[in-house]
């Protein structure tokens, strides 16, 4: 009897991950969340601009509704590893927040809970000292709650030993010199940024009604209270149990977005809404979408012959007169037309990348090796954040000759996602060959807090854009910038 209840078990279980791993079903659960978002939590918001928050959150919101992106993780806000991240400042938020008075973060979580990590602790901690240090500069009192966590998600213990640790997080982010607070005091009016929780179910989306003739009073929400700014924390899955909800379908699958490596196929999400006309189609089967987003993928990675820089490199950004940063395409091959344009306007461009390949022919290769170098790692894989340890050996000692020598062009550092491994040897560059100010040629002393230093500068300056290097690729660039220390050091 017990063989037969644990062989219906197990065929349950399989049924479920079956289930859980198919794109249909993926795909549609996150049309209903986006469902949600639209119908539900925008027109009772209108008025503030919506940030998805990385990576997750991009599935659920079509790239026509939002300009800007957040990277709050929930490792920040998990038990007794609350922080705030000077990895991950998102100060390029603050002057929207401002000018609109508000925001609406979006973001999911998988089964077992309301709100993620991420929305019920890691922005209201990061709320909340921002809030600290702009108080310190408010005429009167500053005697202010300034930290805000759902009481339903987070204990009354929990919420003790984060107010506890506040005063830590604070000086920590003080300690790196990269935010005014009277400036921040003033960009925010002296008001409060207050946290507010919305969900499926939530009682802050229902529009307030006459209770007699139920008539609707207002559908658009108003906190009235002109001394705070609010920031409304959206979760956009609903908590269901796993292959249980049928009832549109399809298998609703909580959090379906999270980590899309595992089910995806290649899809990206800027690929899902490129197609959302036919992939939106419920009627479609399984065979059919796994059908079309091949050949979404396909079409993706086939590179024109005539691309552009600017298509090649979809985004660039200046750091120095002698330095960019970039992010390059996956399954790029570099023509001998786009190696032409890139001498334009580029010294020497470092690609670190391990899809990238040269397809020019054999002369032309042999004429740009010194302008073109592509070196095979990879972002966000953790084998390839270690290995740079030892890449930094060859790439690192001439290209900060090279920076020395002030270039005409400047030279260009390129990964496959522009946030990782890219930053980290942009990271060694700025701290072997310029100042805290950015000055070149006046290093100061080098270690680990140099760099963090060097990283928060780079987050303030490239504002809207999220940098995000792994702990894995600073420790190589720590490593690194280490071994380099001691050489000098032997040699004086």
């Amino acid at each position: 009897m017990d063989q037969d209840i644990r062989a219906v078990r197990n065929q349950i279980q399989k049924a479920i991950k079956k289930d859980d791993r198919s794109l249909r079903n993926r795909l549609q659960s996150i049309l209903l969340d986006n469902s949600f978002l639209c119908h539900m939590v925008l027109p009772r918001f209108p008025n503030f601009p919506v940030i998805p928050n990385e990576r997750c959150g991009l599935w659920y919101c079509d790239p026509k509704q939002y300009g800007q992106t957040s990277y709050f993780k929930s490792t920040d806000g998990h038990v007794n590893q609350w922080d705030f991240s000077v990895r991950r400042l998102n100060f390029h938020l603050l002057p929207t927040i401002a000018k609109n008075s508000g925001v609406i973060i979006v973001d999911s979580t998988r089964r077992g809970k309301k709100i993620p990590d991420a929305l019920s602790k890691t922005v209201p901690i990061w709320c909340a000292v921002l809030n600290s240090i702009a108080m310190e500069h408010r005429n009167g009192s500053s005697e202010q709650e300034i930290l805000y966590l759902p009481p339903t998600s987070v204990s009354e213990s929990e919420r003790h030993s984060i107010r506890t640790r506040l005063p830590a997080l604070v000086k920590k982010l003080k300690e790196f010199d990269i935010i005014d607070g009277r400036k921040l005091h003033e960009q925010l009016g002296g008001r409060l940024l207050r946290p507010f929780w919305v969900y499926p179910g939530s009682p802050m989306l229902e529009p307030i009604t006459d209770v007699f003739t139920g008539e609707v009073l207002q559908k658009i929400w108003d906190f009235g209270d002109d001394n705070i700014i609010p920031i409304i924390l959206c979760t956009v899955s609903y908590c269901a149990q796993d292959g249980i909800d049928k009832r549109y379908g399809f298998t609703y699958v909580q959090g379906a977005a999270d980590d899309h490596e595992l089910w995806s196929q290649g899809l990206t999400a800027q690929l899902f809404w490129s197609d959302i006309d036919y992939l939106r189609d419920s009627n479609r089967s399984e065979q059919e979408i796994e059908s079309r987003v091949a050949e979404l993928v396909f079409k993706n990675d086939c590179a024109s012959k005539d691309i552009t820089v600017d298509y090649a490199f979809p985004q660039i950004d200046s750091v120095t007169p002698e330095l960019s940063l970039g992010r390059v395409r996956d399954n790029l091959e570099i023509t001998e037309n786009l190696i032409v344009q890139l001498g334009e306007s580029y010294s020497v461009i470092i690609i670190l990348s391990s899809s990238v390949k040269i397809s020019a022919p054999k002369p032309l290769k042999d004429e740009f090796t010194e302008l073109i170098k592509v070196y095979k790692l990879q972002s966000g894989s953790k084998a390839s954040s270690k290995e740079l340890r030892n890449q930094l050996l060859r790439i690192a000692p001439p290209l900060q000759a090279k920076v020395l020598e002030k270039p005409r062009k400047p030279i260009l550092i390129s990964c496959n996602s522009g946030t990782d491994v890219s930053v980290g040897l942009l990271l060694a560059i700025l701290s072997l060959d310029y100042g805290p100010d950015w000055t070149l040629g006046s290093p100061t002393v080098i270690n680990k807090t140099t760099v963090k230093k060097h990283l928060a500068k780079i987050i303030s300056h490239l504002q809207g854009r999220n940098v995000n290097p792994s702990r894995a690729t600073l420790n190589s660039v720590n490593h690194y910038l280490l071994w380099s220390n001691s050489l000098v050091n032997t040699s004086n």
